[in-house]
C-alpha cells in the first residue's frame, strides 16, 4: 500500500511513545453504554493515567471509570507498535476474566486491517500474533501467576487486586517476572485494609516504588450522564418539577461540592445510598482514598464522625498560631512553632489545668515513627500537639520539659516503651519536673512501688484505647489537628485483638490522644 509523505509522517508521529493517546483515539474503536462501536475518545481520567504512568502503578478508584477498558487499548497498542511484547491483563475471578476477554477482542478486531497484526493464536484467552507479541487474559488462582513466565515490555494489569487471595505472594510472584521495559497497573476498588490497601496508602506516603493515582466518582461524571438524568427526573417527579440546590445541601454534601459535586451528582447519590446506605457508598464511590476502606468494621473510631470533623475543622478555618501571637512562648520551643512541628491552637490561662500525654521515638527520622505530644485543658479541648520524627529522646526531654511548664507546669503522661525511659529520667532529675502520671508495683517483700510513666502492656494499652473512644463516640474532647484525624482513620483493631495503624500509615499522635486521656483519668496532680 502506498501512502504519501505527509501520512507516512503522521504514523511515524503516532507511532511514538509520548502519543499513545493519539494512536488509540484514531485507531481503537469501543462499545459504549447503549453497545454502539464508537472511536475511543479517552476521558479525563483515563486521559491523566496515560499521560502519567510510571514502571510501576497503583491506582485506587470509584466504580465503573474504564480502567481495565483503557488498560486493553494500552496493551494492543503496545503490541503493536512493538514487536516481542508481552502483556497480561490478570482478573480476580474468571467471569471477570471473561469479560476483560471480550473487550480485548472487541478492540483488536476494532483496528483498520493494515493495523491489525495477523493472529497465530486465539484461544484459551490470549492472543498471539505474527510480530512475537502476546496478550494473555488470566485469573487469579491459587497457582502463582509469574510463575515460570517473563513479561517484557508491555502492560501488566492487575486488576481488582483489593480482592484476590494471597494477595502478597501473587504479586511477589508476578513482579519477579516484570521486566524493567514494562508497565505495572495494580488497580481495585477497595476491600477493607489489606495488602492492596497498604500498597496504596505506602505509595501515597513514597515509601514504596509504586506511583499512586486516585480516581474519585465526582471527575468521573461523563461516564454516568444517564443515569444522572434518570436521578434528575425522578427527583423533580417527587418534588413538584423542582431540582435540589446548594442551599438544601447537608453538611457532607457542602463538603463534596467543593470537590467539583454538581447538584445532578448530589441527586444521584441520594439515590445510590437510599438504596445501599452511606458506608457502602463510601466504598463504591470515594471521593478520597480513606473513604473507601472504611466499612470494614475494623475501625476503632468511627469514621463518618471523623470525616464530620474533618469538614468542621475546614469550614471554621481551624489552625494553629504564628509565633508571633503565642505570648510567652520558651525560646526553645519557637523553631519547632515556626517548622510546624509544634502546634498551638490556644495560649495558656491562668488557673486552668492541663494535661499532655507523650509518646516517645527514637528520633531517626525518615519512615520512623515520631514523638508526639497531645495537649488537652480540663475542660476536654486540644490546646497544642507536637509531631517530629528527628529529635533525639535527650533532646525531646528538654522539649516536653518546656511545653508542660509553659502550660501551667501541666500533667505529663508519659509512655515508657522506645525511648520513654531516657524522657522520664531527664524530666524528673534534670528539669525537676514532678507533675508526671505514676503508677504502683510491688516488690518481693509486698511493698507497694510507685513508678514514674504509664506502663504499656497488651491489657493496658485496650484499656486506654477504649477509653479514647468512649471520649471521642461520646463528644468529651474538642479534637483541632486534622492530623490526629488523619491518623484516626487508619487506626484498626486487628483480629489478634490488639490495636495498631494500618501498614504504611502512623498511629503516634493517636498514642499521644489516649496517653493524654489516661493522664487525665489518673487523679494525679502534684504542685511544684
Amino acid at each position: 500500500m502506498s501512502i504519501s509523505l505527509d501520512t507516512a509522517k503522521k504514523l511515524n508521529w503516532l507511532w511514538k511513545d509520548e502519543n499513545k493517546i493519539a494512536w488509540i483515539e484514531t485507531f481503537i474503536k469501543i462499545a459504549d453504554k447503549d453497545g454502539n462501536i464508537v472511536p475511543f475518545i479517552l476521558t479525563d481520567e483515563q486521559r491523566k493515567l496515560v499521560e502519567n504512568l510510571a514502571h510501576q502503578n497503583i491506582i485506587s478508584k470509584s466504580r465503573q471509570l474504564g480502567i481495565s477498558v483503557v488498560t486493553v487499548a494500552l496493551s494492543i497498542r503496545a503490541c503493536v507498535v512493538n514487536p516481542n511484547t508481552n502483556c497480561v491483563l490478570i482478573s480476580h475471578n474468571q467471569s471477570s476474566t471473561n469479560a476483560v476477554f471480550d473487550k480485548l477482542k472487541q478492540q483488536f478486531y476494532s483496528l483498520p486491517d493494515w493495523v491489525r497484526p495477523k493472529l497465530i493464536q486465539n484461544n484459551r484467552q490470549a492472543l498471539t500474533f505474527e510480530n512475537g507479541s502476546s496478550i494473555v487474559c488470566m485469573t487469579a488462582g491459587n497457582k502463582d501467576c509469574g510463575r515460570g513466565s517473563t513479561y517484557s515490555g508491555g502492560i501488566v494489569h492487575l486488576s481488582e487486586f483489593a480482592f484476590w487471595k494471597d494477595q502478597q505472594r501473587q504479586l511477589k510472584s508476578i513482579m519477579q517476572a516484570v521486566t524493567s521495559s514494562s508497565t505495572v497497573i495494580i488497580e481495585s476498588t477497595s476491600n477493607g485494609y489489606n495488602e492492596y490497601s497498604n500498597l496504596f496508602l505506602q505509595a501515597r506516603n513514597g515509601e514504596n516504588a509504586f506511583k499512586p493515582f486516585f480516581f474519585n466518582w465526582i471527575n468521573g461524571r461523563s461516564l454516568f450522564k444517564s443515569q444522572y438524568d434518570e436521578s434528575v427526573k425522578l427527583y423533580k417527579a417527587q418534588h413538584g418539577g423542582k431540582m435540589l440546590t446548594e442551599d438544601e445541601y447537608d453538611e457532607e454534601e457542602k463538603a463534596l461540592a467543593k470537590l467539583g459535586m454538581t447538584p445532578e451528582q448530589a441527586v444521584w447519590r441520594r439515590d445510590k445510598i437510599s438504596i445501599s446506605g452511606l458506608d457502602a457508598f463510601h466504598v463504591e464511590y470515594p471521593s478520597t482514598p480513606e473513604e473507601s476502606f472504611l466499612a470494614t468494621g475494623s475501625s476503632v473510631f468511627d469514621n463518618n464522625k471523623v470525616i464530620k470533623l474533618q469538614q468542621a475543622l475546614t469550614s471554621q478555618k481551624i489552625s494553629p498560631l504564628k509565633v508571633d501571637k503565642i505570648v510567652g512562648l520558651p525560646q526553645i520551643l519557637r523553631p519547632y512553632v515556626q517548622n510546624k512541628s509544634l502546634d498551638i491552637y490556644k495560649v495558656p490561662r491562668v488557673g486552668m489545668k492541663y494535661y499532655i500525654g507523650v509518646d516517645v521515638s527514637e528520633g531517626l527520622g525518615g519512615k520512623h515513627d515520631y514523638s508526639t505530644m497531645f495537649v488537652m485543658d480540663k475542660d476536654g479541648e486540644q490546646v497544642a500537639e507536637f509531631h517530629n520524627n528527628k529529635v533525639q529522646p535527650y533532646l525531646y526531654a528538654d522539649i516536653c520539659n518546656a511545653v508542660g511548664r509553659f502550660y501551667n507546669k501541666a500533667l505529663l503522661c508519659v509512655e515508657k516503651a522506645s525511648g520513654g525511659h531516657s524522657v522520664i529520667e531527664r524530666l524528673r532529675y534534670e528539669h525537676k519536673y514532678m507533675n508526671m502520671v505514676k503508677y504502683k508495683t510491688y516488690d518481693e517483700y509486698n511493698r507497694a512501688i510507685w513508678k514514674v510513666g504509664f506502663d504499656t502492656t497488651q491489657k493496658s494499652k485496650n484499656i486506654a484505647v477504649n477509653d479514647a473512644r468512649e471520649w471521642f463516640d461520646k463528644s468529651m474532647v474538642r479534637i483541632m489537628s486534622n492530623n490526629l484525624l488523619e491518623e484516626m482513620k487508619t487506626f484498626v483493631a486487628e483480629e489478634n485483638g490488639s490495636f495498631n495503624a494500618v501498614v504504611g500509615c502512623h498511629d503516634d499522635l493517636v498514642s499521644a490522644f489516649w496517653l493524654c486521656i489516661q493522664g487525665m483519668k489518673s487523679g494525679f496532680w502534684y504542685p511544684f
